[in-house]
């Protein structure tokens, strides 16, 4: 088999598996779900967010924090006819706020989600020892330039979570969800993979002696293996040229394995894949409901959060009271326009939408 035909079937390989939504199933998972586990999650969970959600919001003061692109916004204030100040005020405010939780989640994946897993081990995931001895040296460097040669340099970087389960270590590389990975992410894991495998084997080996190899994998925290942008698919087709080749696509499949040890295996999970494999990393089928127990947790967690008292609310109304009174100081009257503009019919609503947009080329603007 050719180089390109040992990538065409891995591709096939890695986009085969099918999730279809079934009632039944979704039933039984239910009926798997850990009460003690979601509700020890929740409150780790509750913890986190009651200090960094109004984090978050709070961040965006003024009119300028909330930067966007006036030919969209443009587009979508008429469409969706946002003339009040105070629902453009809102949607506004929301769709950042949604932005900012996309991005912030995927720290908090990794905070506060996988710590209470694999189920049936003593060791649970937790911050690579050596990242964290990496991280305090970097601390130490006095000057900007010493201190980006050792971020450079790190070793870890890339690995975010680790735990050791019976005589394998398991590292992840968590990425929040299918379409996050873009090319540069794809050739710079890559050559991580590539390039530092054999000294993660040879750490792994000194912290534990007796272990038979390690894992890497490229974890996507949501979504199917049919609905990503196929990158996380690139990054280990991408390693089929350095190294690496598939360990056995029946019993295996897409599964790669180093051929300089045969010890190192790189593979990644996706969505509902994913979640099994944090829950129990050395039989992946055992945990097929932990995705459940992690958005239960997070239902049961904002169910709290909001029932604890009015401050999340107050400083989100606060927020839309200070964005809705900052549109309206920059609006203008129809007296304004040339004539000729008033003429094609422009009235109050279309102004507001128009000098909305307009602002966004200057400082005060969005």
């Amino acid at each position: 088999m050719t180089n390109s035909e040992e990538k065409k079937d891995l591709y096939s390989i890695l986009k085969e598996p099918r999730h279809s939504f079934d009632k039944d199933e979704i039933k039984n998972l239910f009926e798997m779900v850990d009460k003690s586990r979601v509700e020890d999650l929740a409150h780790r969970l509750k913890k986190d967010l009651s200090e960094n959600l109004p984090k978050i919001y709070g961040r965006r003061s003024v009119l300028s924090d909330y930067r966007t692109n006036p030919y969209v916004m443009l587009a979508t204030t008429n469409i969706m006819e946002l003339s009040d100040p105070e629902r453009f005020a809102e949607f506004l405010f929301n769709s950042k706020l949604m932005m900012g939780l996309e991005t912030s989640f995927g720290k908090v994946v990794e905070r506060a989600f996988v710590h209470g897993y694999p189920t049936e081990s003593n060791n649970k995931w937790r911050d690579p020892p050596e990242k964290i001895s990496e991280f305090e040296e970097e601390k130490k460097a006095k000057s900007r330039q010493a201190k980006s040669a050792l971020r450079n340099n790190s070793i870890w970087r890339e690995i975010d979570k680790d735990v050791v389960v019976g005589n394998r270590r398991y590292l992840t590389s968590i990425k929040s969800g299918p379409n996050t990975i873009n090319d540069t992410q794809v050739q710079g894991m890559a050559d991580a993979i590539s390039t530092k495998y054999l000294e993660w084997l040879r750490q792994s080996e000194q912290e534990t002696p007796s272990l038979e190899g390690i894992d890497v994998v490229v974890g996507l925290t949501y979504g199917t293996e049919k609905s990503t942008n196929n990158k996380d698919n690139q990054i280990l087709a991408k390693l089929l040229d350095r190294g690496f080749e598939e360990a056995d696509p029946d019993k295996m499949p897409g599964v790669l394995v180093d051929q300089a040890t045969g010890r190192v295996r790189v593979y990644r999970r996706v969505g509902q894949a994913f979640w099994s494999w944090i829950g129990n990393p050395k039989d992946e089928s055992s945990q097929p409901q932990v995705f459940l127990e992690v958005l239960l947790a997070l239902s049961l967690t904002f169910k709290a959060l909001l029932a604890d008292g009015a401050t999340i609310e107050e400083g989100i109304n606060d927020r839309l009271r200070r964005l809705a009174m900052a549109l309206l100081k920059m609006q203008l009257t129809p007296e304004t326009l040339p004539q000729w503009i008033t003429d094609k019919g422009f009235d109050e609503d279309d102004l507001f939408y128009l000098i909305t947009a307009i602002s966004a080329f200057y400082d005060e603007g969005i």
